[in-house]
């Protein structure tokens, strides 16, 4: 007796049911998966564009200023001006003759001025090369200035550890002058503001750069400037004996006027 085959009966899929929605969300997936991959792959590549643009713009702005912005100096200062001069010198043995007052450049001693407060004038040789080390100078006539100024001038040197001079130098064109290798500042009177500005422009940019550390500490004595004890005594008696009139008064009305002495006291 033959056997019956079994037919397989074909599944009832519920209605509105579609076959290929699995598939095609599983191929939905795998694009929008794509997408966010490409997407970030953008986002990293300009990230690494911007980065490799900002350090190219920082090479260049670092090199601009290394061979070109590095070596300028201010025109100006608070509103003076920095006077320049053609920067050239060597060693030289002897007095040298300056075409500036105080010197700034030019030929020079092989020694240096010690750095720090000087209650004298230091010789233009040794000074010069001092600036050349990047020294700057802040140089006062004791003429000129008032006693509290030299004590500020010497007080703002004092601050540095090196690098910086305070000195008396008579005959300047004005009271204070800043100096440094190739540059001065003319001031009439002391402006301490000033007087940092161009410290912090012009310190340590001569040709050689050498430590100089501010070993010397000697102010400057206002009482140098006074005449010699007694000396005052002996001029007023000259003068009271030349000019006193028949009322026991000077031919001034009574004052008494400042006069050198000379070689006629002793006839």
């Amino acid at each position: 007796m033959a056997k019956k085959k079994n037919k397989k009966r074909k599944q009832q899929r519920p209605p509105g049911v579609d076959p290929n929605e699995k598939r095609r969300e599983r191929l939905e997936e795998k694009r929008r998966q794509r997408e966010a991959a490409a997407k970030a792959q953008r986002r990293a590549a300009f990230r690494e564009r911007l980065v490799r643009g900002m350090v190219i713009a920082a090479l260049m702005v670092a090199a601009i200023y290394f061979f070109f912005l590095r070596n300028q100096t201010p025109s100006e200062i608070g509103g003076f001006e920095v006077q320049t001069f053609t920067q050239s010198g060597g060693h030289e043995v002897g007095p040298i003759d300056y075409p500036m007052t105080p010197p700034v450049t030019g030929q020079h001693s092989q020694s240096v001025a010690p750095c720090g407060v000087h209650s004298a004038q230091i010789e233009d040789e040794l000074f010069v090369h001092s600036l050349e080390h990047g020294t700057i100078g802040v140089l006062f006539d004791p003429q000129q200035v008032e006693v509290d100024d030299i004590g500020a001038i010497e007080s703002l040197v004092g601050e540095f550890d090196q690098r910086t001079i305070s000195a008396p130098y008579s005959g300047t064109e004005t009271p204070i002058t800043l100096t440094s290798w190739g540059e001065l500042l003319r001031l009439d009177d002391f402006d301490e503001a000033v007087a940092r500005d161009y410290i912090d422009a012009f310190i340590n940019k001569g040709p050689e750069k050498i430590d100089c550390p501010n070993d010397a500490d000697d102010p400057f004595d206002p009482q140098s400037l006074e005449p010699v004890p007694g000396e005052d005594a002996d001029d007023d008696a000259d003068e009271d004996a030349e000019g006193q009139d028949d009322g026991g008064n000077d031919g001034d009305g009574g004052k008494k006027k400042n006069k050198p002495r000379d070689s006629d006291d002793d006839t």
